[in-house]
């Protein structure tokens, strides 16, 4: 069987070794854009794992994240990262072998009810054991967040998706690329200044606030607008009624200047962690969640036909392939990035703007008229960041008025003779 892609990853096992015969699939547990995520049986050992498979040629695009992870989960070994087992190809088709957990993501555990401090300790304090074990390998995860925090039905809290995680070598100290998801992306990222470890961190503090308020702060706005405010704006705040040593945690965290942001085992001995229990307790949670799914039967999940499928099992976590996650990497990444991540308007680029400069050229030579005209455009791109398509909507309208007006004035006219 050859690889069709010429794609290689590490420790794959021989091509000619059917991983059908060596695993058994049982119920799909997720469904992304590229392939399916299935429970498994290990056919030699009876251990249940967790079976992503790839079809390579849908998945072209995605083929060097895919090697990212593949690498970064070869190359780690630690009770806080998600095992990978290994890889098999069959035809187009690429098995990723991993770990099994069972009690579903940090994500997951929120859509039952608000969680309370002692358990959000107990989640960050293994979170922050995994960015120590990555860091101590020069490794960052570039993409914390309670979706890739997963859960063992025992309670086990393990790091997951390491399709972005990044590596320092010894004469890299610093990466300079723009990668993460928005919302929970550090300032010196978006700003494609060089960065470290304390990246990881200042994602573990927006972690720290979704746990806490069941989203990242912004969650009301566009991502795009988002990786504006995140550089310009005073650092988020945990509010509301919470202790002041959580509020001081993520305080720590949250600090724009990397330089003063406390390290992964600095962290490890704040107050706030020191009221986190065995992870045993946090089955109480993934209970609570199974109850609440078995009853509620997880409408995201039976509504959306690319999540999962909608079984007798109810206790089986959201496995999804990630969607909202972004990667640039190359000079002047956040504007370039940016303006390929847009959402860009048809209008705004080939209507308003061009008129607002021939206005502006031709018309107003008026320094207040120039300046109103800048601030006119500057509010339109503005106004797509936060809701994009509102300039083509805006243009439809006017259009559909100016036809209207036109209509009236001709019958207006034709009266008159």
């Amino acid at each position: 069987m050859s690889n069709p892609m010429n794609v290689k990853f590490p420790r794959q096992q021989q091509t000619a070794v059917d991983p059908e015969k060596l695993f058994t699939k049982l119920e799909r547990i997720g469904k992304g854009s590229f392939g399916e995520v299935y429970k498994g049986i290990n056919n030699r050992s009876q251990e249940v794992v967790a079976i992503k498979i790839i079809d390579l040629e849908e998945a072209e695009d995605e083929i060097e994240d895919i090697q990212q992870e593949i690498t970064v989960l070869s190359q780690c070994d630690s009770q806080y990262v998600t095992k990978y087992h290994g890889s098999y190809l069959k035809g187009t088709k690429l098995w990723i072998i991993m770990e099994y957990l069972g009690g579903g993501s940090a994500l997951d555990l929120m859509k039952s009810g608000d969680i309370e401090e002692l358990y959000i300790a107990t989640v960050l304090r293994e979170i922050l054991k995994g960015l120590e074990y990555l860091h101590s390998e020069r490794k960052l995860h570039r993409d914390v967040k309670a979706a890739n925090v997963l859960l063992s039905e025992n309670g086990d809290v393990k790091l997951a998706d390491f399709g972005v995680a990044g590596q320092l070598t010894d004469t890299q100290i610093k990466r300079n690329t723009f990668v993460g998801t928005p919302f929970w992306m550090a300032p010196e990222v978006i700003k494609q200044s060089a960065y470290d470890f304390k990246a990881d961190i200042w994602s573990l503090g927006i972690t720290a606030i979704e746990l806490a308020k069941g989203e990242p702060p912004n969650a009301d706005l566009h991502p795009m607008r988002v990786l504006f405010l995140i550089p310009k704006n005073n650092p988020p705040t945990l509010e509301g009624n919470f202790s002041k040593d959580f509020k001081t945690f993520v305080e720590a965290c949250l600090n724009k200047d990397p330089k003063f942001r406390p390290t992964a085992k600095e962290l490890l001995k704040h107050r706030f962690l020191k009221q986190a229990k065995k992870t045993s307790y946090l089955v109480e949670l993934i209970e609570r969640y199974r109850t609440w799914k078995n009853h509620h039967n997880d409408s995201d999940s039976s509504d959306d036909s690319d999540s999962e499928t909608t079984t007798d099992q109810g206790d089986l976590p959201d496995w999804r392939f990630p969607g909202d996650t972004v990667k640039i990497s190359g000079p002047k990444v956040l504007e370039n990035g940016l303006n390929k991540l847009k959402i860009k308007s048809r209008s705004l680029q080939e209507l308003l703007t061009p008129v607002l400069i021939q206005l502006k050229e031709n018309k107003f030579q008026d320094s207040n008229n120039t300046s109103a005209l800048d601030k006119m455009r500057a509010n339109l791109e503005e106004a797509e960041d936060t809701c994009p398509g509102i300039n083509d909507r805006l243009v439809e309208c006017l259009v559909q008025r100016f036809r209207k007006y036109n209509t009236s004035a001709s019958k207006m006219q034709d009266a008159s003779h």
